[in-house]
């Protein structure tokens, strides 16, 4: 049928198997006129491609620039957190700094974001996570400079110290995001227990049918002062191995040498107790285990002292 409608000449000079694959479908019985309206239709339709695909190559962009991260502080000393009052190391402590971030953009700026997050190293999982500003407002001092701000917070155990992973990246509204920066905080400890020495106490005591008193008396000292001493203490075993009904027995640095410390100077870092025996205390050999504290519970070394009580 085709061939009352092209004469071979003509099928020859426009043989295009896709445009006369189109045709044949959609005017069998059409005039010469109507199979060119269907050739330029599909030339049309394939400029309108192009047109789309040149459209889609003029969408590009290019990923913004860090140029540089800091952290204020980027050292945090767990024990500077609460200090003044009895503490753990297994004490819930929040940390918290600054973080700035510098951005660059090339060609027509467009609308940035910037997240910083922290974990414990780059293997687990996420502490915590915080939005930087170009604002102005704080911490951010300028607004529009490029330098983006904003605090990052994340709780820990005051014990867990170490170097902590705060990684950055910034992206573009249309999702073109630049490479991240890894920057490290350092938590640390710098605390120092304190330590005893120097015990008094006699070896051996006679009852005699009488109470006995007891003086003991220990030094101690703290590299962070005497001040960060927070008790000072003993506990008693008996002959069998068994621990006194009072323990622990608190030591004092009160300079009451007529109270039940005994002490004869105050805040000379050796602290006292005096203690009575009865005449009807058990005979044998008793432990002594003497032992400080700073406000950070940390402990200091124990010293023993045994003293045998004979009849």
């Amino acid at each position: 049928m085709f061939q009352h409608l092209i004469s071979p000449a003509s099928r020859r000079h426009s043989e295009k198997p896709a445009v006369f694959t189109s045709s044949r479908h959609i005017s069998l019985h059409s005039t010469n006129r109507s199979v060119v309206f269907v050739v330029s239709l599909v030339f049309f339709l394939i400029g309108g491609c192009e047109k789309s695909r040149d459209a889609l190559l003029d969408s590009t962009g290019t990923p913004p620039v860090l140029r540089g991260v800091a952290l204020s502080p980027s050292i945090i000393n767990t024990d500077s957190i609460g200090i003044g009052t009895a503490q753990s190391p297994q004490d819930n402590v929040q940390l918290s700094t600054t973080v700035t971030a510098t951005v660059e953009q090339a060609g027509a700026p467009s609308p940035i974001t910037v997240i910083t997050t922290v974990r414990r190293d780059l293997g687990s999982g996420l502490l915590s996570t915080t939005q930087l500003s170009d604002d102005g407002q704080a911490p951010d001092t300028q607004r529009d400079d490029g330098i983006y701000s904003g605090k990052l917070s994340f709780g820990i155990k005051r014990v867990e110290i170490g170097t902590y992973a705060v990684e950055t990246v910034a992206e573009t509204k249309n999702g073109y995001r630049s490479a991240s920066q890894i920057v490290q905080l350092r938590v640390i400890r710098s605390n120092l227990p304190p330590a005893i020495s120097d015990v008094q106490a006699p070896d051996t005591v006679t009852l005699g049918n009488q109470n006995q008193a007891l003086q003991l008396r220990v030094k101690a000292t703290d590299p962070n002062g005497l001040e960060d001493i927070q008790r000072v203490i003993f506990n008693s075993f008996r002959p069998d191995g068994q621990p006194s009904s009072g323990n622990p027995f608190q030591m004092f640095d009160d300079g009451e040498q007529t109270g039940i410390s005994g002490d004869q100077v105050k805040g000379d870092g050796i602290y006292s107790l005096r203690i009575s025996l009865p005449a009807s205390t058990q005979t044998g050999t008793y432990r002594f285990e003497f032992r400080a504290f700073d406000r950070l519970n940390e402990g200091s070394n124990t010293i023993v002292h045994s003293i045998t009580v004979r009849p």
